[in-house]
C-alpha cells in the first residue's frame, strides 16, 4: 500500500492545482457531502440536537464511505465512462488509476476508523457497507434494478445513522422518537431509486458496450420510465402520509411536493415523448436540484 501511496503523492505534486481539482471531482462533493448532512438531519428529526460528538463522527464516516463508493465506482467503470462521460478524471487522464486506488483505500480506512470510534456495531455496519459498495461496483450495478435498489436503500438509511451512533442497539427501544424518520426515509428511497433509473437511460451506450444489463439496456426506455412513474407516485404518497404521521411543518410538505415529487413526475412526462441524451441530462439536472430541495425541506421539517 505504501508504494502506491507514495506514487499517488508524487503524481499530485507534479501539477498540484490541476491534480487537486481532478481529485476533488472524483470525490463527487455535491453528492458525498449531502450524505453527511442526512446523518445530521436524521439526528435532528430524532430529537438529538444540537448534534452530539458521536453524530459528528458518524457524519464524517458517512462522507468517507460515500466518497469511497464514488471513487471505487469510477475505477471499475473506466471503460463505460470512456464512452458515456469521457470528461471524468480517469478516462480523461487527469487522474491515474494508481492515485484513484490510493484515494479509495484511504477513504475506506478513514471511514472504518471513524466508525470504530463509535463501537463494534458501527464498525460492523461500516464494514458491511464498504463490502456492499464493492459488490455493487463489481456485480450489482450491471443487473437491472439490483444496483439501483441498493443505492436507494443505503441513501435512505443515512437518516438512521445519527440516532444509531448515539444510542447503538438501544435505538430499538427509542421507537417513539424514531418513527418521525419513516416518511422521509421511504420518500428518499423512492426518489433515489427513480433518479438512479433515469441515470441508466443516460448511460445506455457505454453500459451496452460493456455488456451491462441495466434496466434501460434490458427493458428499454419506456418500461424504465414506467418504473420511474410508479416510484414518483410512491414518493408522492409518502409525502402525503407525512400529514398524519409525525409533526412535519407546512414548509416541508410544500417543498417536497413542489420541489421533489413534481419534478419526478415532470421527468417522466418530458422523457416519455423524447428521451434524447440532451433531455435526459437536463432532467437529471432537475433531479439534482430536487435532491437539494429535499434537504432544505428536512431542515425546515
Amino acid at each position: 500500500m505504501f508504494p502506491l501511496l507514495a506514487s499517488a503523492l508524487s503524481w499530485v505534486a507534479d501539477r498540484p492545482l490541476a491534480r487537486s481539482w481532478a481529485t476533488l471531482r472524483l470525490l463527487r462533493l455535491s453528492n458525498s457531502l449531502p450524505a453527511s448532512v442526512l446523518v445530521l438531519l436524521g439526528a435532528r428529526l430524532a430529537g438529538i440536537w444540537p448534534p452530539l460528538p458521536p453524530v459528528w463522527r458518524a457524519a464524517a464516516a458517512m462522507w468517507c464511505i460515500t466518497a469511497f463508493g464514488y471513487v471505487s465506482n469510477d475505477l471499475v467503470d473506466q471503460a463505460e465512462d470512456a464512452i458515456n462521460k469521457p470528461d471524468r478524471p480517469l478516462p480523461a487522464g487527469a487522474v491515474t488509476p494508481a492515485a484513484a486506488g490510493a484515494l479509495a483505500t484511504a477513504l475506506a480506512l478513514g471511514g472504518l476508523l471513524l466508525a470504530a470510534s463509535l463501537g463494534l456495531l458501527a464498525t460492523a455496519v461500516a464494514g458491511g457497507v464498504v463490502g456492499l459498495l464493492i459488490f455493487y461496483n463489481l456485480r450489482l450495478k450491471a443487473l437491472p434494478l439490483a444496483g439501483n435498489t441498493l443505492v436507494a436503500l443505503l441513501a435512505a438509511a443515512s437518516l438512521w445513522v445519527g440516532p444509531v451512533a448515539v444510542w447503538g442497539i438501544g435505538a430499538l427501544t427509542a421507537w417513539p422518537r424514531l418513527e418521525q424518520l419513516l416518511p422521509p426515509t421511504l420518500l428518499l428511497a423512492s426518489f433515489i431509486q427513480a433518479r438512479e433509473l433515469v441515470k441508466t437511460l443516460e448511460d445506455i451506450p457505454g453500459d451496452a458496450a460493456a455488456g451491462k444489463t441495466t434496466a434501460a439496456v434490458r427493458w428499454g426506455v419506456r418500461p424504465t420510465l414506467t418504473l420511474v412513474a410508479g416510484l414518483a407516485l410512491l414518493a408522492t404518497g409518502f409525502t402525503l402520509i407525512s400529514v398524519g404521521f409525525g409533526d412535519f411543518s407546512p414548509a416541508y410538505l410544500v417543498l417536497v411536493l413542489v420541489g421533489v415529487d413534481l419534478p419526478l413526475l415532470a421527468t417522466v412526462a418530458v422523457l416519455w415523448r423524447d428521451a434524447s441524451p440532451r433531455r435526459v441530462s437536463r432532467c437529471l439536472a432537475w433531479l439534482k436540484g430536487s435532491y437539494f430541495c429535499g434537504l432544505l425541506a428536512l431542515i425546515l421539517a
